[in-house]
């Protein structure tokens, strides 16, 4: 029988569930999986997409596939994208070519479609399939209370002790000082000042930012999200979002109306503080896909831990050749995924 490509709906959460837990052979009881974070995920509504966020291949009333929507608003220096980044894409093993059939026909819901990490099996796919390697995800993390982590680490082994003497050394070097003239204040939600913050530049292909879509990410069911908004001698000059998941604070967004090296610095400086005030948080966490970003996380005493891919399909070559792409933790569910049995980045 041949697949029937559907938007699910609403009242198919419950099978979507059990379908994803099977499939991706997920503890049901991770936030992903939980039914409010599912329903924020995929049907709950979005004020950046207006279509289906949960797609399936069907056969005999059966899922057989998924693909999620993540949706991001690309802008380069003379228009606007509609891309997708393409979240728990999952097929049955008895589904030959489920998985290859339903990505092409999400594709013609979006300008490009983006993938950040994946398994080794979905990269090894990816390129076959159209993908094009277009950047790297770059992941930091500063550990703030060692015995904190060791405490709260439930899997340890023979390197736990020598993570936490690494940890506690690095400790006794100089935190990260945040220059004269700069603050940050704690937004309920954003309003009109973040408009004069986020902006266009031509030397990137950058993930648009919307009061509206920050202000979703804020909504997030599961988990604390945070924002701020950064001011310079009183004017608004840039923002942050935290999100504490368990024992790790993730900066998963942060912006500067600026390219001054020394300004990234201080937004992240800021937000480093901020996120070492919650006494739970033994971890700090970010990402960044620009080398600007990924220095200024560096000289503020974050080390580099992990890095991931970020693929694109762009069949129509709608982003410019050369330019790079500006993604973080908010531009997907990594701002949230988590394993209990693994807390920690480093």
């Amino acid at each position: 029988m041949a697949f029937e490509f559907v938007p699910l709906q609403a009242s198919e959460q419950p099978e979507l569930i059990r379908f994803l837990t099977a499939t991706l052979q997920g503890d049901g009881g991770l936030a992903s999986f939980h039914p409010d974070v599912v329903h924020w995920k995929y049907f709950a509504n979005h004020p950046e997409w207006s279509g289906p966020r949960s797609l399936a291949l069907k056969q005999e009333g059966q899922i057989m596939a998924h693909g999620g929507v993540w949706p991001i608003r690309m802008l380069t220096a003379t228009s606007e994208l509609r891309a997708i980044h393409l979240i728990d894409w999952a097929a049955s093993r008895s589904a030959v070519g489920a998985g290859v059939f339903l990505l092409k026909k999400i594709a013609a819901y979006a300008d490009v479609l983006l993938t950040i990490g994946g398994s080794r099996d979905t990269r090894s796919v990816l390129p076959k399939l159209g993908y094009r390697l277009c950047g790297e995800l770059r992941y930091y993390a500063r550990v703030i209370r060692p015995s904190l982590a060791l405490r709260t680490t439930p899997i340890k082994s023979w390197q736990t002790p020598l993570k936490f003497l690494r940890d506690s050394t690095r400790l006794l070097a100089k935190p990260p000082t945040i220059p004269p003239g700069w603050q940050a204040t704690r937004v309920v939600s954003f309003g009109s000042d973040l408009e004069r913050i986020v902006g266009r530049y031509a030397a990137s292909v950058s993930s648009a930012r919307t009061t509206a879509g920050l202000n979703h990410l804020l909504s997030f069911p599961a988990a604390s999200f945070l924002g701020f908004l950064v001011s310079f001698k009183q004017r608004p000059s840039g923002y942050f979002v935290l999100a504490r998941i368990g024992g790790q604070s993730r900066i998963v967004d942060a912006h500067v109306k600026s390219d001054d090296p020394k300004s990234w610095e201080a937004v992240c400086a800021i937000a480093a503080n901020a996120a070492s005030q919650e006494p739970s948080t033994c971890e700090i966490v970010a990402a960044a896909s620009l080398p600007g970003a990924q220095q200024a996380w560096l000289r503020t005493g974050f080390i580099q831990r992990q890095i991931d891919p970020i693929f694109c399909y762009d069949p129509r070559n709608l982003i410019p050749a050369g330019l790079p792409l500006e993604l973080n933790l908010a531009d997907g569910d990594l701002c949230f995924l988590s394993d209990p049995r693994h807390p920690y980045l480093s």
